[in-house]
């Protein structure tokens, strides 16, 4: 019952992340939304919001990372690029709570003294292209292009997530696959 309260917080704060942002969520929320007392809170993560966005950016990267990774690993680029897009789209279309990214979130709205959720989500984003940038690499693309194909397709969807808000439809990142996929045919 433990684990499922703790796991229930992380889950509500990444929605409240990806909805309302990292600075504008504070623990009183992330504790009603997930059924619990304010004080539970701080006794599942004593360190408070820091800590709780950590959870949630290693919850988030052992999710999608895993996926990033093993659709990298056995497919050629650009059916990789479609089903990284179609990972993002299905995450979209999950429950009743608007698009986007629990890492962007963090990342844009940690603040001064947050820098390490920053060098996190540093690192999670490095993963995540990492992966993309050795399928291309295994697929002949030379380094530096893999490099900077590898950033356009996270920073795309990323930004497409963004869009996607703003239009209050996927069809922002339908775009971008459509647009990664021109490119990935001219290399």
């Amino acid at each position: 019952m433990r684990r499922d309260t703790r796991n229930q917080m992380i889950r509500q704060a990444a929605f409240l992340f990806r909805g309302r942002g990292y600075g504008a969520t504070g623990i009183r929320e992330i504790a009603q939304q997930a059924g619990a007392h304010r004080g539970v809170m701080y006794h599942h993560f004593p360190r408070g919001k820091t800590e709780v966005a950590e959870e949630v950016l290693a919850a988030t990267d052992a999710a999608v990372g895993s996926y990033i990774e093993s659709w990298c690993a056995n497919q050629e680029p650009i059916p990789a690029m479609r089903a990284i897009i179609a990972g993002a789209k299905m995450m979209m279309a999950m429950g009743e709570h608007p698009p986007g990214s629990p890492v962007a979130a963090v990342a844009l709205g940690a603040g001064p003294d947050d820098q390490g959720l920053r060098d996190t989500a540093d690192a999670i984003y490095g993963r995540w292209q990492r992966a993309f940038r050795n399928c291309l690499h295994r697929n002949g693309t030379p380094d530096a292009d893999a490099a900077n194909l590898a950033t356009l397709l996270i920073a795309g969807i990323e930004g497409a997530l963004v869009l996607c808000r703003a239009e209050g439809n996927n069809t922002p990142l339908d775009r971008l696959a459509a647009a990664l996929e021109i490119t990935l045919r001219t290399h």
